[in-house]
């Protein structure tokens, strides 16, 4: 009888990988010592995306909230000298009186159909504003489920960091 593997901790595993290779690459980058406060706000928005993208990579594209949060980090890297030259474009440029909806993704989305609390879920779970119900509830148990994994092994990092010191 072979040992069998639990997929948990296969999972603790190649995200602590990922995410410990990730942290490795953010602290070779050089930064200045000038303006300490707004360098360790872009560290920790770093740390944080690797940590979601070492999340979702590991989960792999069969899920849709992996696949989502994947893309979301992708376009937001993409997209931020665009919005940039685009904000100051914007300043110049007369603002239109036309309200526009916030949210074109949630127009198709009937609201009295679905319950408060799926509402909310449709909020939290990457990518679910296109879900039926039922891909919805296994989404959010497989999302939570990868964020506890995430949670256990930070934990076990910053365990293992204050024991070295």
């Amino acid at each position: 009888m072979s040992p069998s593997i639990n997929p948990t901790d296969h999972f603790k595993n190649q995200f602590a990988t990922r995410f410990v290779h990730a942290l490795n690459n953010i602290n070779a980058t050089k930064s200045s010592p000038h303006d300490d406060h707004k360098n360790m706000f872009q560290r920790s928005r770093r740390v944080k995306i690797a940590a979601y993208t070492a999340m979702a990579s590991v989960s792999g594209s069969e899920r849709a909230w992996s696949r989502a949060l994947l893309w979301k980090i992708r376009n937001r890297s993409r997209n931020r000298g665009l919005l940039l030259r685009n904000k100051k474009r914007a300043d110049h440029a007369k603002v239109s009186s036309k309200k526009r909806n916030p949210n074109p993704k949630r127009q198709d989305v009937n609201a009295l159909r679905y319950s408060g609390q799926e509402l909310k879920l449709r909020k939290i779970v990457p990518g679910a504003e296109t879900m039926d119900s039922r891909s919805l509830m296994s989404e959010t148990a497989d999302y939570i489920k990868c964020l506890v994994a995430q949670v256990e092994v930070m934990k076990s990092l910053v365990d293992l960091c204050y024991t070295k010191v």
